[in-house]
């Protein structure tokens, strides 16, 4: 570093096993090999990060992550040395990220640039998804492909291309998400063949128009009943599934003399993320000690998941499920 004429550096920085947190809920794991260069009037900031784990916090909550990159107010430029500052930094994944949380798993791998000023830096480049899930809504949504591309080169614009899907009923729906945030076009379809007002209308309240015609017909001081029951059950769901970690707790009452399907009582259903790999789901009628389902989901690979099913007749079965791309 030379102060006279003028103050000029030339800096290197090595790092080895650094652990930060950074992003409400995440945890890395990283090393480095970065270059400060130049004077205080035109500088450079170079060279490669490597992301050799990447891990949710035990607070980590789905909600609250996905809010810290919600619009506000931006603060003022400061105007100072962080404006004379370029960048020019590769950050790359060692291997395959592998996140788990309670609600949300995702597996992939990560190529990245960081350009711009240290004002305002700019990501370009691809996050490629391979799996995972995640569960809204008391859906769990599987992850079936996809990536994020940042292309503009003039800001942080990610470019959503991914592909999910879920079972609702007896209906397997497919959704595809499309284009920049601001703008993203969303395809519906299922099988068996439903409208698109249905498979949205299943995936916000669990019935098609159809049935929610019909149990518009429902007595006056049943359907209160009925609302009352479920609002409480989603009220107590919630918090015992976070003090007891559980994935997704779903309590649905059946009145007596309602159209739900199952003996009055409450229909219960546990889904829980053992490891990344092992998802168990329970379900069970409170009512009838027959009315019980287990199934287990194992991912293999990321392209080769293998399921096993007992169902409430003592039935088993066991499923491969193989992902191909043409």
């Amino acid at each position: 570093m030379a102060y006279r004429p003028s103050v000029n550096f030339d800096l290197g920085l090595a790092a080895q096993g650094i652990r930060i947190l950074y992003l409400q809920g995440m945890r890395e794991s990283l090393d480095a090999n970065l270059r400060l260069a130049g004077s205080t009037e035109d500088a450079v900031l170079g060279g490669t990060v490597n992301l050799s784990d990447l891990s949710f916090t035990p607070a980590f909550d789905l909600t609250g992550f996905v809010g810290q990159f919600s619009g506000g107010v931006a603060a003022p430029p400061s105007h100072g040395f962080a404006e004379n500052l370029q960048l020019n930094i590769a950050v790359h994944s060692t291997n395959n990220v592998s996140l788990v949380s309670r609600t949300l798993s995702v597996g992939g791998s990560a190529n990245l640039q960081l350009r711009g000023t240290a004002e305002n830096p700019v990501v370009l480049g691809r996050v490629n998804f391979n799996n995972g899930d995640v569960i809204l809504n008391g859906n769990r949504f599987v992850l079936n492909a996809g990536t994020v591309q940042f292309v503009n080169p003039s800001e942080t614009q990610p470019v959503v291309n991914l592909s999910m899907s879920t079972a609702i009923q007896q209906y397997n729906i497919n959704l595809r998400f499309n284009g920049p945030i601001e703008q993203l076009r969303t395809d519906y379809t299922s099988d068996p063949a439903l409208p698109s007002a249905d498979i949205i209308n299943l995936l916000a309240f669990g019935k098609t128009t159809e049935a929610s015609a019909a149990n518009a017909a429902t007595p006056t001081n049943q359907a209160a009943e009925s609302l009352v029951a479920s609002q409480v059950s989603s009220q107590v769901t919630s918090r015992v599934s976070r003090i007891a970690g559980i994935s997704q707790l779903s309590i649905n009452p059946v009145l007596a003399g309602s159209s739900a399907q199952g003996p009055p009582g409450a229909n219960i259903t546990i889904q829980q993320r053992v490891t990344g790999n092992l998802f168990v789901t329970f379900s069970t009628n409170v009512a009838s000690t027959q009315s019980q389902t287990i199934q287990g989901q194992y991912q293999v690979s990321p392209r080769v998941a293998v399921s096993a099913t007992r169902d409430p007749n003592g039935g088993f079965a066991v499923d491969t499920l193989i992902k191909k791309n043409w």
